[in-house]
């Protein structure tokens, strides 16, 4: 059994006013020594009973099954995990103040002392709660203790679902349990027992659009530390190797470049989030990238051979011709390095054509005589138009 005095020494070390009052009446509704354990004490009797005969009768509870979320052919395995996920989710000392919280710790608690225990679940199969009503006592009974089905179903006594006494790596089951409560309430891990870590960090590098195309080999980024008591420390900087082809969102991560850790304590880890800028040439989709090319009427007519920028340099490309407005021609591996792969995308070239706003006389002179070679060309607008003028005259 666990004894009192821990449940208040993990109540000390998670800090809160709240957490240790409720530890309190926790400890309160445990007995004190393993004789005790026919009935709850004098100062325990009314928060218990709040908890589980009053709060949860027979005439209101649900189907433990239903309170699990099982099927009634469910395994013991199933019904072990079914209730650590409820018991975390809903225990009253993460859901600080929340009444409906807690109802349904007790109400998960008091399924699972029933379901866990082979004998208990025939009877409770068989008649229900009827069958718990009659038989009384237990943690999950009248004047129980839901505490206990938290250890049992967290391995901090026998039967819980690690298997044994013995818990978490075989530890006794009261500081197994110690060590639980610390995870929810004091800290989000296990029981320290010497130097802490350092503090991982997260810092953002703002990279240009080539940086991010071509990598960098170091990068230099600068910080201040902070301190445990929230001051400001000493500047500190790191060089970053950037691969080629990074993006915004990416994170590298620099182990051991974290917040120092205390004598004889690793350092923490240092998180890179990387942003990069836009770049007014290249739009950048995945690894590929796209560029704007404008051509004259006659190039886009007659076809023509154009330079175009990559992230490689200037590179010629090819205009068939009759290209019309919008068309996409692809340089295949002018993209981007493809993470961790060896290929690189394509750089789309989008063609626009572009209407010349002034003309030389000689320049008229052409287009007219083209135009007057070529007759005007009818839209599908005015072919229906004409259609539709032929039939009402006709």
């Amino acid at each position: 059994m666990l004894r009192p005095s821990l449940l208040r020494t993990a109540a000390r070390r998670a800090g809160h006013p709240r957490q240790r009052r409720s530890y309190a009446l926790a400890a309160r509704c445990l007995p004190a020594t393993h004789s005790d354990r026919r009935g709850p004490t004098s100062s325990s009797s009314a928060y218990c009973r709040y908890g589980t005969s009053r709060g949860l009768s027979s005439r209101a509870k649900r189907d433990y099954y239903e309170v699990l979320g099982l099927s009634k052919g469910a395994s013991d395995a199933e019904v072990k995990k079914a209730y650590r996920q409820l018991a975390k989710k809903h225990h009253p000392d993460t859901n600080q103040g929340d009444p409906d919280a807690t109802k349904k710790f007790q109400e998960a608690s008091e399924a699972y002392e029933v379901l866990s225990d082979a004998e208990k679940r025939r009877g409770y199969d068989m008649y229900g709660h009827a069958a718990q009503d009659l038989g009384g006592g237990g943690p999950g009974g009248p004047g129980g203790d839901p505490f206990e089905s938290f250890r049992r179903g967290f391995g901090g006594g026998q039967g819980g679902p690690f298997g044994g006494g013995g818990g978490f790596g075989g530890q006794p089951g009261n500081e197994q349990f110690e060590d639980l409560l610390n995870e929810f309430f004091g800290g989000g891990g296990r029981r320290r027992r010497g130097p802490r870590r350092g503090a991982d960090l997260q810092l953002a590098l703002r990279l240009s659009f080539m940086e991010a195309a071509r990598g960098v080999e170091n990068k230099a980024i600068e910080w201040h530390d902070v301190g445990r008591d929230g001051r400001r420390g000493d500047r500190r900087s790191v060089d970053v190797a950037v691969p080629p082809g990074v993006d915004t969102g990416m994170q590298i991560r620099l182990s051991g470049k974290g917040g120092a850790g205390d004598a004889g304590a690793p350092s923490g880890d240092l998180f890179v989030q990387i942003e990069v800028e836009p770049d007014p040439y290249f739009d950048r989709d995945g690894a590929d990238v796209h560029v704007d090319l404008e051509l004259d009427f006659a190039d886009a007519a007659l076809g023509a051979t154009k330079d175009v920028l990559t992230l490689d340099g200037i590179v010629e490309i090819k205009i068939p011709p009759g290209t019309q407005p919008e068309t996409k021609l692809r340089l295949r591996g002018k993209g981007l390095p493809v993470m961790n792969s060896r290929g690189r995308g394509n750089q789309i070239v989008r063609v626009h054509l572009a209407v010349p706003q002034a003309l030389s006389p000689k320049q008229r002179e052409l287009l007219e005589a083209f135009r007057a070679d070529a007759g005007e060309p009818k839209t599908t607008a005015q072919a229906a138009l004409d259609r539709l003028r032929a039939f009402f005259s006709g």
